[in-house]
């Protein structure tokens, strides 16, 4: 197998929930030669060795004058700032010279111009975004449109979003054997780092700028769009908004379709049986709680599930009416994804 080298650009949340996953129980799963934030290296070595959410990794932390120490690893440091033109920065030479492969870019303020241009001077050869950018060359879900990867064509990839990868699976699979006419996708989602501790300014959206442990705030969401990128025959049947809640981790969503054909509560349960014990494995995960009693969100702390069914509330009414009920780790189980997005690039190297 070739072992590509693999750059992160961005170690907020999905950066170093990358980093986490990648090593693992201190095996790492690619190689990993470069990484690059903002902020200096005995910070990012702090919140690396002290995770709120997650708690101490299974593996060392620590960190020397341009270098990254994991699991014993040196990784070169290269301290740049995406939003000050992070390409014309000096510190992007070390990068450049570092014969990267790919490169991660999980900045959440990159554009189609800031991929590209990785590529065009010479970073890297390709680019994982962890987000749906305007101009990229493939928005890949993993288990379900990985095969359309083309390494001659594909060169700015998104690893899509965490909630378009826990939507994808699901709409693909009823799709697929019964259609959907129309859907209503409600996401409640934990609160993010664009939001404010108390009431202050925010950039864009007034409403992140309100105290985020003191509402649930609304707000919109591309979902309805990162799945019909990846299902574009359902272009147009799908609607979307999300509620900001003042939890940490774990996402919901709740989904109300209208189904293209009759169907009935035993074949949809046996069609989500089946793909989460075959096709999607490991992506999708049908969920009878515990004892007989409904789990909390925070239960699914830590699941590596894109999609986890919540199985009691899967309703079926007047043979087309479908309500569905999904909980995912929106952080965990999305950076497990952009591996296994990395995964499908490092196979057509080989």
């Amino acid at each position: 197998m070739t072992n590509l080298r693999v750059g992160i650009i961005g170690l907020g949340r999905v950066g170093r929930g990358i980093l986490r996953a990648n090593f693992g129980q201190s095996n790492e799963k690619y190689n990993l030669c470069a990484l690059c934030d903002v902020m200096p290296e005995d910070q990012i070595a702090y919140l690396l060795a002290n995770d709120s959410t997650y708690g101490k990794p299974p593996y060392s932390v620590d960190c020397e004058k341009g270098f990254l120490v994991v699991a014993g690893k040196k990784i070169p440091y290269v301290r740049g700032d995406r939003r000050r033109n992070i390409l014309a920065h000096e510190s992007f030479t070390e990068l450049r010279n570092l014969g990267l492969d790919v490169i991660i870019d999980s900045t959440g303020t990159a554009n189609i111009n800031d991929l590209r241009g990785l590529i065009e001077q010479g970073i890297a050869k390709k680019v994982l975004c962890t987000a749906n950018i305007t101009g990229i060359d493939i928005s890949i879900v993993h288990g379900v449109n990985q095969d359309q990867y083309d390494p001659q064509q594909h060169h700015v990839i998104a690893a899509s979003t965490c909630t378009g990868n826990a939507m994808v699976p699901v709409a693909y699979i009823l799709n697929k054997h019964i259609g959907i006419d129309y859907a209503r996708i409600i996401t409640i989602h934990p609160a993010l780092s664009d939001q404010r501790v108390l009431d202050g300014f925010h950039f864009s959206i007034p409403q992140l700028g309100r105290t985020c442990g003191a509402s649930i705030i609304p707000i919109g969401t591309n979902v309805a769009k990162s799945t019909s990128l990846i299902l574009p025959e359902l272009e147009g049947k799908l609607d979307s908004i999300s509620y900001r809640v003042p939890t940490a981790i774990v996402s919901a969503m709740d989904v109300t379709a209208t189904l293209s054909r009759d169907t009935t509560l035993a074949e949809c349960t046996e069609l989500f049986e089946r793909y989460a014990q075959n096709g999607l494995k490991g992506i999708v995960h049908c969920e009878y709680d515990s004892w007989g009693h409904e789990k909390a969100s925070i239960d699914y702390l830590g699941t590596e599930y894109s999609a986890i069914i919540l199985m009691k509330h899967l309703q079926v009414s007047n043979k087309r009416q479908m309500g569905i009920a999904i909980m995912h780790d929106n952080e965990r189980a999305y950076c497990c994804r952009v591996l296994d997005v990395l995964g499908t690039i490092q196979k057509t190297q080989e």
